[in-house]
């Protein structure tokens, strides 16, 4: 498969996915990333195989979201591109969250969340920990979910004004 009919997959892959139509975006996806595998591109495959994932949670299939995820993680570290090495994470907690493996999905939340903190990408960050609060509140752990809000404001690139009012009050104390 040539590189133009790869990119054109990929292309016709985020259009589907946009118009909602997740199980023929997710097989563009796959045959994207088994074009650029054959071509030995393996981030590009990487990154259509964690498209893939996306696309069948959307689709309300987490099993097969989370097979799409298998080694993509390692292809990114090993390539030392952190950003979407911590994609990759978030990819499968979300898949195992899909599979309601609660404890694993909020482990690798954590671990998604502490990779965007590493590269700085503080908007990322944020918003793995709101996902991880949110599992936390829908399981009655309350605490943790607090812990996981207050995390997510910490490094928040461009807050809104909800999250500058919460900034505020934790810097007095109000918060806690």
């Amino acid at each position: 498969m040539d590189q133009p009919t790869i990119i054109a997959l990929a292309e016709k892959g985020k259009k589907e996915y946009k118009q909602g139509n997740y199980l023929a975006a997710a097989d563009l996806f796959s045959q994207a990333a088994q074009g650029y595998a054959s071509t030995q591109d393996e981030l590009n495959a990487a990154e259509m195989k964690n498209d893939q994932s996306v696309a069948l949670l959307q689709a309300g299939k987490a099993k097969e979201a989370l097979q799409a995820t298998e080694g993509t993680e390692d292809i990114f570290q090993k390539a030392g591109d952190i950003k979407r090495q911590g994609i990759a994470v978030s990819n499968r907690a979300a898949a195992l969250e899909g599979l309601k493996k609660w404890n694993e999905a909020l482990e690798e939340y954590d671990r998604a969340a502490s990779l965007f903190e590493e590269v700085g990408e503080g908007d990322m960050h944020s918003m793995v920990r709101k996902t991880a609060a949110n599992l936390n509140l829908k399981r009655g752990h309350i605490t943790d979910s607090q812990m996981d809000v207050y995390d997510s404001l910490r490094l928040v690139e461009k807050p809104s004004l909800t999250q500058r009012i919460m900034k505020f009050f934790m810097r007095i104390g109000f918060l806690r």
